[in-house]
């Protein structure tokens, strides 16, 4: 559908999803509530009802899923979203293999409670980032962290080594905003990105959380709008929520291409906006990229308005073309981008420095890192800047590239093969993610929540944003080869994913 109003998600005032008035969501967006409730909405409010009542006396479990389908002639499904939702309002808790239990406020809560239709997002959020982070008994077949043996850690250590063998001061020092041996490495290197940094306007972070957070600090404050391309970073989403910044969420323009330029010119007509947070290049969500073109009518449309662009680049060097990809600070020419890199997939978690080329705002960023920031730790800095000077740089990531294309294309295999017909999945044109989106609107949650019973783990597609145009939506990723144990992973989520699809309820005609 096509639409030429903005819609706003009234249940979380101040976070705003606008349409692309050129272009087609990937799910109808609608514009009011049915007037009769889906089922999952009306049996929560019936739960809610008898915690009101005092049915269910706090700390009790409540009856099984089994039993409350029984009980209510519901499926699966509709009695776990509305546990979810109950779970959200703080009136249940969840027990990992127990079941729900009815939480000691739970009464008072009820009875205190608005309409359950007035249910907060918070709670929703905080149950989704609890859902995707990693287990320790589950094999995680979507989280990014690389398998060691495509690391280059037998070249970093041995550097390492050299850097320890010169003295033990070397323990002691410090530096605030990067050495400048490695800012000179990052300049230099720049210029394969069709870019020119200089040194000096390059400050040098604990990773890309903490490049982005800051950014964020120097160029907004509480209870900005932050423009943010669709399906976003979590991370990203969390550190602009505890920065109390409000999320102006920007669709994409479709088959992966990311973000529609179109309708940020759109929503900057009718939003004000601080600061944009945008990922063009090899998206960490969906692997999207930005053409060349549309990059560069990017950087002159922020220019147009003088909103300052913080361009997050975490797997631009992981491209699957003959070129690297350009990023927008490239087509900069009125200064208003703030560049930030990371280490983290390159190079291993050990070795994840982060930088932003802050241009302008260099003084300011140096000065929120000097009171935000801890100091940086000299053996790393100067392990990383032996790396790249030793030539052994580039030659990596040429052999990573390949390996995880190679994966990329197994993986991505195995996943139309085992879910079910109607599965679309999508792996961008690099990094190494797959973004799947499930048939018959099938809630990712739930395949998760079923999953990590059977020992696996993934990250729904949810976290990407803060309403649920991606509840029916997960990433995968290719960061390790597809060995016995993660192709019998993506069966069991795909024979999952089949069950469930079958126990929904049949859709009127």
């Amino acid at each position: 559908m096509q639409s030429d109003a903005c819609c706003i998600d009234t249940a979380r005032p101040g976070h705003a999803i606008v349409p692309d008035p050129q272009f087609r969501f990937r799910r109808p967006v609608p514009t009011a509530l049915p007037r009769r409730l889906p089922r999952y909405r009306a049996l929560a409010a019936i739960l809610t009802e008898e915690l009101r009542a005092g049915r269910h006396r706090p700390g009790a479990q409540l009856p099984s899923v089994r039993q409350l389908c029984a009980d209510h002639g519901a499926s699966l499904a509709t009695v776990t979203h509305a546990l979810h939702r109950l779970e959200d309002a703080g009136l249940i808790e969840a027990r990992p293999r127990r079941g729900f239990f009815v939480l000691e406020s739970a009464v008072q809560a009820a009875r205190a409670a608005p309409p359950i239709d007035a249910i907060a997002l918070a709670g929703r959020r905080k149950r989704l980032i609890a859902l995707a982070t990693t287990q320790a008994d589950c094999l995680s077949l979507g989280h990014l962290a690389m398998d060691d043996a495509l690391l280059p850690l037998a070249a970093l250590k041995r550097l390492l080594m050299q850097q320890l063998r010169s003295g033990t001061s070397v323990l002691s020092t410090r530096s605030c905003h990067g050495t400048a041996a490695l800012r000179e490495q990052l300049a230099r290197r720049s210029r394969a990105l069709g870019c020119d940094f200089h040194a000096d306007d390059i400050v040098v972070t604990q990773g890309e959380a903490e490049a982005l957070e800051l950014s964020l600090r120097v160029l907004t404050r509480a209870g900005d709008r932050v423009a943010v391309a669709s399906p976003a970073p979590f991370r990203a989403l969390e550190i602009i929520a505890s920065l109390r910044l409000q999320v102006l969420e920007i669709p994409a323009s479709g088959d992966q291409q990311g973000l529609s330029v179109a309708a940020l010119a759109f929503a900057l007509q009718h939003h004000r906006v601080a600061a944009c947070v945008f990922e063009p290049s090899c998206a960490s969500a969906d692997g999207s990229l930005m053409s060349d073109a549309a990059k560069q009518q990017l950087a002159a449309l922020l220019a147009q308005h003088r909103i300052p662009l913080i361009e997050c680049d975490l797997m631009g060097d992981l491209y699957r073309g003959v070129q690297r990809p350009r990023p927008v600070k490239a087509f900069d020419r009125s200064d208003g981008v703030l560049y930030c890199g990371s280490f983290a997939c390159l190079t291993g978690p050990g070795f994840s420095l982060g930088y932003v080329v802050a241009g302008r705002h260099h003084l300011q960023l140096q000065a929120a890192r000097t009171v935000h920031g801890e100091l940086l730790p000299a053996p790393i800095a100067d392990t990383l800047t032996a790396f790249m000077a030793s030539g052994a740089f580039e030659p990596h990531l040429r052999r990573l590239r390949r390996r995880l294309a190679a994966q990329l294309a197994a993986h991505h295999e195995a996943v139309l093969r085992h879910f079910p017909p109607g599965t679309r999945v999508g792996a961008g044109q690099g990094g190494y993610v797959l973004w799947v989106e499930l048939p018959g609107g099938l809630d990712a949650c739930l395949l998760l929540e079923q999953a990590r019973l059977q020992g696996y783990t993934f990250v729904p597609g949810a976290v990407f944003s803060t309403g649920s145009s991606f509840d029916h939506c997960l990433r995968l990723t290719a960061s390790h080869p597809l060995d016995e144990a993660r192709a019998r992973g993506i069966r069991t989520l795909g024979e999952i994913a089949g069950r469930l699809l079958e126990s929904q309820p049949a859709k009127p005609t």
